[in-house]
This record gives structure tokens, C-alpha cells and sequence, in this order.
């Protein structure tokens, strides 16, 4: 139980280092910024071709995969309701708001808890579960916030878009690799290190944001969508696989499982910006879900190792 607290505490530590730092004013939010663009055209890109080059596709369990996306459509469907109905958001914050809920922070905190804790078939059930993240969850997302925000959509432009995003762009990369053998190449290594910042930088970053963002951080709206994100998306994702595969227990579908129980995702606050929906009530949703996702990663990683 101890040395699973203390595997834990270097990815708090590090979020805690960027809030001392934005706190103090040594970093800003326009240095948050700049780090997490450095991520979303650089370090992310690598991760990602990384994965699908080196993925195991026949190790891939659609029975996890599909669950998975059941259940997020679910939560997405629900969030969406309880924010523009009860909350009074915006058509387009309430999308966001649904993604936030629907997408974990799979890429820069749960998948290296997973390489530590787990072996090589959940990892790969994960990697499974960010790749179609990218492919099929963000491109639906995208559609309906052009859809709720531009009187007319041009669907050749937005085919464009979509393909011309650095993850989409960076699984084609990684599935013309996946025919080349990598391993221990230049590739590899670049790939490899790359990869590598997307954790600690991420983090930092989050803790940089979130110094900005203390007022009121504990409201029924965060706390709402944190309950949505750590509660009801695990029991959502048991109750789909028990009635459609009958495999209702955790361990019957670990990597799905343990991508359940990790906080809102980063991608919403990138969608922000571009979309003008004001990102404060989201980052403290993040904020609160992250920390309070440590009892949730931690009781996960107990009952599945054992």
C-alpha cells in the first residue's frame, strides 16, 4: 500500500512544484502556455507515434475499446444535459464541458502510472483507448462546436482540419512506421525522449495554470463534474460490460477500468481558446478531479494487482 502512495507522489509533487512557481510569479500564464503548445504540436506528437509504431495491434481487446466508447458517450450525453439544462451554460461550453468529462488525462498522468504498475497487455488496452481518443472522440467533438458556433460549415474545410491535427497527423505518421522495425534506431530515441516531457512538463503546466485559478475552486459545478468523471464513468463503464459482454468486474476489463477512474482531460482547455468559452470553471474542474482522482488511481491500482 506504501510503495503504491509513493509511486503516486512524483506526479503530485510535480503539479505542486508548478503551482509554488506560478504562485510566486517565476512562471506566468503565457510560459504555461508556450509549455503547452510545446506538448500539443512536439511532445504529444511523439508519444503518439511512438505508441502506434511500437503498439501490439493483435494485444488491442475491442471488447475494452467499445465499452469504453459506450461509456463515454453516455457521460458526454449526461454532462452535456446537466450543464446547459441545470447549470445554464452555453451550447458550446456544455460540449466542452461534456468532452472534459468524457476525456481522462490519459496521455500526460495515467499512461506512465500504467507503464509502472501494470504489464504490457493493460498498457496496451490504454494506448488502445488514447488512440481512439484521438480518431473518433475529438473530431466528433470538434464537429459539434462548429456545428453550435459558424452558421455554415464547409465540410471540405473541416475534413482538412481534422487531418491536418497533430494527432491525427501523428497516428498516420506512426502507422507508416509501424511496417519499418524502429527499435533501437535514432527514431526511436528521438521518439523516445520527446516522450518523455509530456508527463512532467503537462503536470507543470497544470500546476502553473491552476495558481492563477484559487478562488472558489470547490463549487457545486466542479464538484458536479468531478463526481460525473471519478463516480459515475467507472460505474457507467462495469454496467456496459456486464449487460453487453458479461464481464462486470474491474479485473475483466483493467485497462478500460483504470482509464475510468483518472481525472478530466487537458484537451478541453485547448478547445477554450479556440471556441471563446471561458476556461476558469473548467481548469478547477481539473484541479479538483486530479487530486481527487489519487484515492480513485490508488484504490484501482490496489484491487488490480492484487
Amino acid at each position: 500500500m506504501i510503495n503504491i502512495f509513493l509511486g503516486l507522489t512524483p506526479f503530485i509533487f510535480i503539479t505542486f512544484f508548478g503551482y509554488l512557481f506560478g504562485r510566486f510569479k517565476v512562471f506566468n500564464l503565457h510560459h504555461a502556455k508556450i509549455l503547452n503548445l510545446f506538448l500539443f504540436y512536439i511532445a504529444v506528437p511523439a508519444l503518439i507515434i511512438k505508441l502506434v509504431a511500437q503498439s501490439e495491434i493483435g494485444l488491442i481487446d475491442l471488447k475494452q475499446i467499445f465499452s469504453y466508447f459506450l461509456m463515454q458517450t453516455m457521460c458526454g450525453v449526461f454532462t452535456y444535459l446537466i450543464t446547459l439544462k441545470y447549470f445554464k451554460r452555453s451550447v458550446p461550453e456544455s460540449i466542452i464541458w461534456a468532452l472534459t468529462v468524457a476525456l481522462s488525462n490519459h496521455l500526460t498522468l495515467l499512461l506512465p502510472i500504467t507503464e509502472i504498475y501494470f504489464q504490457e497487455t493493460v498498457i496496451t488496452q490504454v494506448a488502445g483507448i488514447i488512440l481512439m481518443d484521438c480518431v473518433i472522440l475529438l473530431p466528433i467533438i470538434t464537429f459539434f462546436l462548429e456545428l453550435s458556433t459558424k452558421n455554415n460549415i464547409k465540410f471540405v474545410s473541416f475534413i482538412k482540419n481534422i487531418l491536418l491535427n497533430p494527432m491525427i497527423l501523428s497516428i498516420l505518421i506512426g502507422i507508416f512506421l509501424f511496417n519499418f522495425n524502429i527499435d533501437n534506431t535514432p527514431i526511436e530515441y528521438i521518439l523516445s525522449k520527446l516522450a518523455a516531457c509530456v508527463s512532467p512538463l503537462g503536470l507543470f503546466a497544470i500546476g502553473i495554470i491552476l495558481s492563477f485559478y484559487t478562488k472558489g475552486v470547490v463549487n457545486k459545478l466542479t464538484l458536479t463534474i468531478s463526481f460525473l468523471k471519478l463516480a459515475i464513468s467507472p460505474i457507467f463503464l462495469l454496467l456496459i460490460g456486464l449487460l453487453i459482454f458479461n464481464s462486470g468486474l474491474p479485473k475483466e476489463i483493467p485497462g478500460a477500468f483504470f482509464v475510468s477512474v483518472a481525472p478530466c482531460g487537458l484537451t478541453s482547455i485547448v478547445l477554450c481558446s479556440a471556441y471563446n468559452v471561458s476556461p476558469e470553471n473548467i481548469i478547477k474542474a481539473i484541479f479538483v478531479s486530479t487530486f481527487a482522482s489519487v484515492a480513485t488511481i490508488f484504490f484501482a491500482i490496489k484491487y488490480l494487482t492484487l
